[in-house]
């Protein structure tokens, strides 16, 4: 049996190799582990306790107390205020160089972590370490690398005689966050975190996984022989239920050897494996500071939020149960003296309304109220009236504390000014965010280690796969091409009639369509390249930029996005103002480029500098950025039929204008036949109406003349009869 008390306290970790024991490494980290948590022993307890309390039941019991839960309430509120969502990984080039490589690696290490984040279904485990910060003080969750499986198969080679083949799942690879519970965490005591040593995991494992991971070793190791057990009551919570028994194996991660080592008090020969640094990170440990190690400045110790709250809550406690004691109390009972009657006692005390029944009381006392005594229930009313004064204080007390004031709780009283409220809200925000700020800070620092596991242990062509990266061999590409074109260049110059006398002309001809061929060819490949791809070259200088964490920490930033709370309009806010100043620059210096006063490089190189500290999308920097092209020396395939289609587009809209033009020839002369015949009837018209009038004319004139004779027979008739 291992000897706990072997080892106290020893200078150097040598004279553990030097006592010659076999068992000396097993019995140091036996030993480390213990007094790691009988470092911790009096927080843990702590801890134990407000966990039964969130939960309400006695500490150390599974039912319910008679308590007002006001911690349960607390932390209920602080959750969704501490975290609220998955994070999404937000890495970028930490200096906006025009690093086009830096710039690849970070867009491809965002798409990556966001995926793995996605796919493993972090937001649980980001949940359940908020959880354990708010009541316990100390949320704990790690990275860990899930390798690609191995399948072994039987196969037959060419003798027919049967062979095992090993092929390797990479589906099975992938790189998650675990989260671990605070009881199976262990450290080094130390001040900071930088002089941390080493960091624990525990694990319960069956005699299966045993076997899975230690091979022989595993059939070797005796179940239900914990370290712990003995030290700290309640601190073994994992009990396992199930009918199989389990054994408490630790994983040590040393950071003085780099070394990675499991034990198990149920293996006392040794410890069960040693293995090399597994992942390779920059710091090791595969995870970030404990959350809620920042209480304190002088410890790594934490310091649970309900401690200081804890005497405000039992008082408040002790304060509702006499309240509800009270409560219980007003009735309106009474006692009588036994010389008055129950008749008498029934028709006062319980008759129905309107109902007077005769007394048949004969005491000394004119009246029976006199031997009626009954519980003073305006005094215990008062009571009750004051203790909830003193609730309402506490409480305030409690909030004052927490920074929990009303308005986060959704409550508010109507007739407080908008300012009040205002005052009130911005109170309770700072002092919440150093909470939110200290998750937010363990999260981003989760998903750095994620993102430096992904590059450590994925290549350039498995992440490509995962993240859409177009890898183009673009030499390969340029050298069939050529190849192509000198076939089709020797075979149309093998045509050519050597006598002709334009053969040099037609021979330049000929290159030049090549040429063009060529570049026609490139073009689009090119463009591809413009967006998410690199070519096989990048992609050499791509991995190694990836596995170097001096460079990769020199090129990009990895941060995540608001972790609390997302506020979608600052984003909105952010997108508009970029769109007004690149408006406003375009608008100022266009027409100075377009009098010749800027030169185009110059406006391009001005665009560039006010878009860097935008976070734009690829593309849209790419071509923000992109170098102003030389006019080509003469027009390419493309262009020359991009020409030919426009000329022959302005045949189109010169016919279709000529058309127009007859058309409108033709109205015209059908305008100009219907004025003619406007004109020719108008002109009918005024002849026949001076026909008209000159017939109407004679006839009157003839009329006159016709009267005038008449006249004139008549007055030369009467003449002759008169004689005259």
């Amino acid at each position: 049996m291992i000897n706990d008390n072997m080892i106290t306290q020893i200078e150097t970790l040598e004279e553990i190799e030097k006592s010659g024991d076999s068992r000396g490494e097993l019995n140091r980290w036996v030993k480390e582990i213990e007094n790691a948590s009988n470092a911790e022993k009096k927080w843990r307890h702590e801890a134990d306790e407000y966990f039964a309390i969130y939960k309400d039941e006695a500490e150390g019991q599974a039912f319910a107390q008679e308590r007002y839960n006001i911690f349960w309430s607390n932390t209920q509120t602080l959750r969704p205020l501490v975290f609220s969502r998955l994070p999404h990984s937000n890495i970028t080039r930490r200096f906006l160089s025009d690093d086009g490589i830096a710039r690849i690696m970070s867009e491809m290490m965002e798409r990556s972590v966001n995926y793995f984040l996605e796919d493993t279904n972090a937001e649980p485990v980001f949940n359940a370490v908020r959880d354990d910060f708010l009541i316990a003080g100390r949320g704990v969750a790690r990275v860990i690398l899930d390798p690609a499986e191995i399948i072994t198969t039987k196969e037959k080679d060419e003798h027919g005689i049967e062979i095992e083949v090993d092929d390797i799942d990479n589906e099975a690879k992938t790189v998650r966050i675990e989260y671990v519970n605070w009881h199976d965490f262990r450290m080094s005591p130390a001040k900071a975190w930088k002089d941390v040593r080493w960091v624990a995991f525990r694990h319960q494992m069956t005699r299966a996984q045993l076997i899975e991971q230690f091979g022989k070793l595993g059939e070797q190791v005796n179940l239900d022989n914990n370290i712990l057990s003995y030290l700290e009551k309640g601190d073994n919570n994992l009990e396992n239920e199930d009918l199989l028994k389990v054994a408490e194996v630790w994983e040590i991660w040393d950071k003085d050897s780099h070394n990675v080592i499991f034990i198990s008090k149920g293996y006392d020969k040794g410890v069960l494996s040693k293995e090399d640094d597994l992942y390779n990170l920059k710091n090791f440990f595969p995870t970030p500071k404990p959350l809620g190690s920042n209480s304190s400045p002088d410890s790594l110790l934490p310091i649970p939020l309900y401690r200081m709250y804890k005497s405000q809550a039992a008082e408040l406690n002790a304060i509702d149960s006499r309240i509800k004691g009270l409560i219980q109390q007003i009735k309106f009972t009474g006692v009588y003296q036994s010389v008055v009657d129950d008749t008498d006692i029934t028709s006062l005390l319980n008759g129905e309304d309107g109902v007077f029944t005769p007394m048949s009381f004969v005491g000394g006392a004119s009246d029976i109220r006199q031997n009626i005594f009954t519980k003073p229930i305006g005094e215990i009313a008062v009571v009750i009236a004051q203790l909830n004064e003193q609730k309402a204080r506490i409480l305030q007390n409690i909030r004052d504390i927490t920074g929990l004031s009303d308005i986060v709780r959704g409550t508010t009283i109507a007739s407080e000014t908008a300012t009040a409220q205002k005052l009130k809200g911005d109170f309770a925000i700072s002092r919440i965010q150093p909470l939110q700020h200290e998750m937010e800070v363990y999260v981003r620092d989760l998903i750095r280690l994620e993102s430096e596991l992904i590059v450590e242990n994925f290549s350039v062509e498995e992440l490509a796969e995962i993240t859409g990266l177009k890898i183009i061999d673009f030499k390969k590409i340029e050298k069939k091409a050529m190849n192509n074109a000198k076939k089709l260049l020797e075979e149309a110059l093998s045509l050519l009639n050597p006598e002709d006398p334009e053969i040099e002309q037609k021979k330049e001809q000929i290159i030049q369509q090549a040429q063009q061929g060529v570049a026609a060819t490139l073009k689009p490949v090119g463009k591809a390249l413009e967006g998410y791809a690199v070519t096989t070259e990048e992609a050499e200088q791509l991995q190694e930029l990836m596995t170097s964490d001096l460079s990769r920490s020199y090129a990009v930033d990895v941060e995540t996005d608001s972790t609390v709370r997302m506020d979608q309009q600052q984003e909105k806010s952010n997108r508009l103002e970029y769109v007004s100043a690149i408006t406003n620059f375009s608008s100022s210096f266009f027409p100075l480029v377009q009098a010749g006063i800027v030169s185009p490089e110059t406006f391009n190189q001005f665009l560039g500098f006010i878009s860097k500290p935008f976070k734009v999308g690829r593309n849209l920097e790419e071509s923000l950025l992109a170098p102003v092209e030389q006019e080509p020396q003469g027009p390419s395939i493309d262009e020359q039929n991009m020409a030919a289609e426009s000329q022959r587009r302005d045949m189109e809209l010169q016919l279709k204008a000529k058309e127009v033009d007859i058309k409108q020839q033709e109205v015209d002369i059908k305008k100009a036949e219907v004025l003619q015949k406007g004109a020719q009837f108008d002109d009918n018209l005024e002849f026949q109406d001076a026909n008209k009038a000159a017939d109407r004319q004679t006839r009157t004139s003839d009329a006159v003349i016709q009267d005038s004779t008449r006249i004139a027979v008549e007055a030369v008739r009467n003449s002759n009869l008169l004689g005259v």
